[in-house]
């Protein structure tokens, strides 16, 4: 009977070791910078969120305002050709002027800031991984509405390995997006 305990208890412990996946920290790409970030992205693939379920042919773009940056998010809700266009205007901050990936977001429906992190960023900054501190949030960004099937599975990878639970990932329709 005392081996039988022993035997459980490791077997328990072990079980519980092996579970338990190592996350690397969620660090940000400090390759990121402002020339490169302001612009247009499309949403290639995002973890839902309250403000984006059910959206279609889903952009942000980045203005420049001189003290902080216009945050304009934009898609369509209901489809591509009928949907109804739903826009939203915020503002981004960067609290750190050394760390540009570090970005705070606010949007008038939101008493708080957002953390925005860039987790990874293109070297021509034309796709970017961004994700918060809680793993929350995740969303894959491109300059083009599609992104090359290899890069998406290592941003996916990237995200994997910092914790993120990268199954509720939903892609972003922006096939049938020309033109809206």
């Amino acid at each position: 009977m005392k081996y039988f305990i022993v035997l459980l208890t490791m077997v328990t412990l072990m079980s519980a070791t092996c579970s338990k996946p190592t996350c690397l920290p969620v660090t940000v790409d400090t390759s990121a910078n402002k020339a490169q970030f302001l612009g247009k992205w499309y949403e290639i693939a995002s973890i839902p969120q309250f403000f984006n379920i059910g959206c279609q042919c889903t952009t942000a773009e980045y203005l420049d305002n001189g003290s902080n940056i216009i945050v304009k998010n934009s898609c369509r809700l209901g489809g591509a050709l009928i949907g109804i266009p739903n826009n939203i205007t915020g503002t981004a901050t960067v609290p750190d002027p050394n760390v540009f990936a570090k970005i705070k977001v606010r949007f008038p429906v939101s008493p708080v800031d957002a953390d925005y992190w860039i987790l990874d960023f293109g070297p021509n900054g034309d796709y970017m991984l961004v994700g918060d501190p809680d793993k929350n949030t995740l969303f894959i960004l491109s300059r083009t509405a599609s992104l090359n099937q290899g890069t998406y599975n290592n941003l996916v990878n990237k995200a994997k390995g910092m914790c993120f639970d990268t199954s509720k990932l939903k892609r972003t329709e922006q096939g049938t997006c020309t033109g809206v």
